[in-house]
């Protein structure tokens, strides 16, 4: 009699949707009732945020402030391989280049390398010419080879090219002459007042020490050239 009652109290609760598993009816017997938690990691090692450069000079011992004395250095770096690969200054003396270079301007000289040679026009800085210690600044007028003419108060270059001038031009009695190979015929922009090749003659092109880039003091005057 209980074995029937049992039986039929089953098939009521199974008629309701009970689970004698304990489970609710939209669980299925085969998934767990609670989802599973995600899988928890160690936490890994902490971020570096100090930068590359941050690093490089916290291993010199140049973190912080300390890092700006590292300014006068890179600044006295910079002016030494800049002598010693690129160029040097040169300081004017005279007025012979005037109005382009005044007394006292410096200049900043940058040696011919590699297939580079003078070209007219250049302005240039000299060492040795005629025995003289002192090194002189001028402007390129002839190159080897080229033909100049002094004629009605100009420089006309291969029956072509005229030489402009700067200043005041000397008057001189009309003449050809021919550069001969490997020299420059030389001349400053103040023609009235400039001892050049005129008087010394054409220069050997082993006495150029380099090209007049630009003036760099004083500031008024700072000016490619």
């Amino acid at each position: 009699m209980r074995r029937s009652r049992e039986s039929s109290n089953n098939r009521q609760q199974q008629q309701q949707g009970y689970d004698p598993s304990g489970l609710p009816p939209q669980y299925p017997l085969n998934q767990p009732y609670w989802p599973p938690q995600q899988q928890q990691y160690p936490p890994g090692p902490p971020q570096d945020s100090e930068t590359k450069s941050e690093h490089v000079l916290r291993r010199i011992g140049l973190a912080g402030w300390s890092a700006l004395l590292l300014i006068p250095f890179l600044i006295l770096l910079t002016l030494f391989l800049m002598l010693v690969f690129v160029g040097r200054p040169y300081i004017v003396h005279g007025s012979s280049m005037f109005p382009t270079l005044h007394d006292g301007d410096r200049v900043f000289v940058v040696p011919y390398r590699g297939n580079t040679t003078p070209d007219r026009g250049d302005v240039v800085v000299l060492r040795d010419v005629a025995g003289s210690s002192e090194m002189l600044i001028k402007r390129v007028v002839g190159l080897a080879g080229d033909k100049l003419t002094f004629k009605d108060h100009e420089v006309i270059v291969n029956d072509k090219y005229h030489h402009k001038n700067t200043n005041v031009y000397v008057s001189e009695p009309t003449r050809s002459i021919l550069v001969p190979d490997n020299t420059l015929f030389v001349m400053g922009d103040n023609e009235a007042h400039s001892y050049d090749s005129r008087i010394f003659g054409p220069v050997p092109s082993s006495k150029v020490v380099g090209k007049a880039l630009m003036i760099f003091w004083p500031v008024s005057d700072a000016k490619k050239l």
